[in-house]
């Protein structure tokens, strides 16, 4: 098997490492690996505007021209390398592409309506522009075809990518896709494509600055995808007839894999069902060491529902939430260092519009803060300046800590302590909850 990767460097005796210029004919190769952004616009902008030295194989030099006695012209090779690749998909061959989305390079001398993927055949109906490429960025993966060779490659490098495309599916994407791996918003980023007579497959772009071990670790999971691939489309779909032909034990290992598929089924089923379990109870957790709105704001609003509380507002807009006819504005800050004044300011304006608007007897106000948060919660100082306590007397709205809300949800778990009690001491308690087992501010470390 060989193996020719372009744009991208990978150390393993079975791929060939070369430019767009200087590779041998691709469709001498079995596979080709190409990065379009590196392999194909940077050759052709870098040889458009005079920069580098790219040369052919047999050291020819490609120049933005005609070609020559003594050059190759840039259009010459850019029209090559696209017959070398339908010859190579013609034949059943394989060409990886790290995706990106498409883009125009119209200053080829000769060659009008050069883009990023010229070279590339596309299926029948279909290209590579907008409509079925669209640029994205994100730095996960998840595989949803673990059945596909290039599974285990996406599992080994699902947090550890940086994609830059995102393909459209069903009626409005490719003919015959098969979606192999997923963005963490469900968006399809790695898709296999018959084209030609072979397979594209687009996998997800690689971050920068790979060091030396990643790139081999990289390639030895590429080679063996790759060569799973090739097995696999070499094996193709047996006729009907093969059926009735036997062989001694083959009946007994088909029902053996086919029990433990079954078997197999159940416990993915049961796995799923005991993450999400544990995922559900897990989030309670994080009010304690996790920040920002998904890690930190979002579980403070579950705790705060576990315990009585419901709430009047989605994940997008600021907290409200009520309880029975009582209703409360919530600000969450979560922080290394003790909280400062930014909660106060938020819930402040929040108070202020909601006056403006609505001449009754203003909502009361509740601000959750986890200062401290990479420490032990048990060896945190004051979790807030004593500034923002001033301001909770002041304005007349309820401090608490993570912590405090956590032993709260802890209780309401175990089926003890009084939620009800909890929850209208956030409703009425104007500056900072002091519960029985803490000590007062006054006596706290400042």
């Amino acid at each position: 098997m060989r193996i020719l990767s372009l744009g991208q460097g990978f150390p393993d005796a079975a791929i060939d490492n070369f430019n767009w210029a200087s590779a041998l004919s691709f469709f001498d190769y079995d596979a080709i690996v190409v990065d379009p952004a590196e392999a194909v616009s940077a050759l052709i902008e870098g040889i458009v505007r005079g920069e580098g030295d790219f040369q052919t194989y047999d050291e020819i030099p490609i120049a933005d021209g005609p070609t020559s006695s003594e050059t190759v012209g840039l259009a010459d090779l850019l029209r090559r390398r696209r017959d070398e690749t339908e010859k190579l998909l013609a034949r059943g061959g394989l060409v990886v592409v790290f995706g990106y989305p498409d883009v125009p390079h119209p200053k080829v001398a000769g060659f009008t309506g050069a883009h990023r993927y010229y070279w590339l055949p596309a299926p029948t109906g279909a290209d590579y522009g907008t409509n079925f490429v669209k640029a994205a960025s994100g730095r996960h993966v998840k595989v949803t075809d673990y059945e596909h060779p290039f599974a285990n490659y996406l599992d080994d490098r699902r947090d550890d990518v940086l994609y830059r495309a995102s393909f459209a599916e069903g009626a409005t994407g490719f003919a015959g896709a098969r979606v192999v791996g997923r963005s963490a918003g469900d968006t399809a980023i790695c898709i296999d494509v018959p084209v030609g007579g072979g397979r594209v497959i687009f996998v997800p772009a690689l971050p920068p600055r790979l060091s030396g071990s990643e790139r081999s670790g990289i390639a030895t999971n590429l080679v063996a995808a790759i060569r799973n691939t090739l097995l696999s489309s070499a094996e193709g779909s047996a006729p009907e007839w093969v059926s009735s032909i036997a062989l001694p034990g083959l009946d007994t290992s088909r029902r053996r894999m086919e029990d433990a598929e079954a078997k197999l089924d159940e416990l993915e089923a049961e796995l799923d069902e005991a993450r999400n379990e544990y995922r559900g109870i897990d989030r309670y957790r994080r009010i304690l060491w996790h920040e920002g709105k998904y890690g930190f704001e979002l579980p403070v609003r579950d705790a705060l529902k576990l315990i009585g509380f419901t709430e009047y507002s989605t994940p997008d807009m600021p907290a409200r939430l009520a309880f029975k006819s009582d209703q409360l504005l919530v600000e969450a800050e979560s922080s290394s260092s003790a909280v400062g004044m930014d909660p106060h300011y938020r819930l402040r304006q929040r108070i202020e519009e909601r006056i403006v608007d609505d001449a009754r007897e203003p909502p009361r106000g509740l601000i959750v803060v986890n200062g401290y948060r990479e420490l032990d919660p048990s060896t945190r100082e004051q979790q807030h300046i004593d500034a923002l306590r001033v301001a909770s007397e002041s304005m007349r709205y309820c401090v608490i800590t993570a912590s405090q809300l956590f032993e709260v949800v802890k209780d309401k778990l175990e089926g003890r302590g009084d939620p009800e009690a909890f929850c209208q001491k956030l409703l009425t308690t104007d500056g900072v909850l002091v519960t029985a087992a803490e000590p007062t501010e006054s006596t706290k470390t400042i």
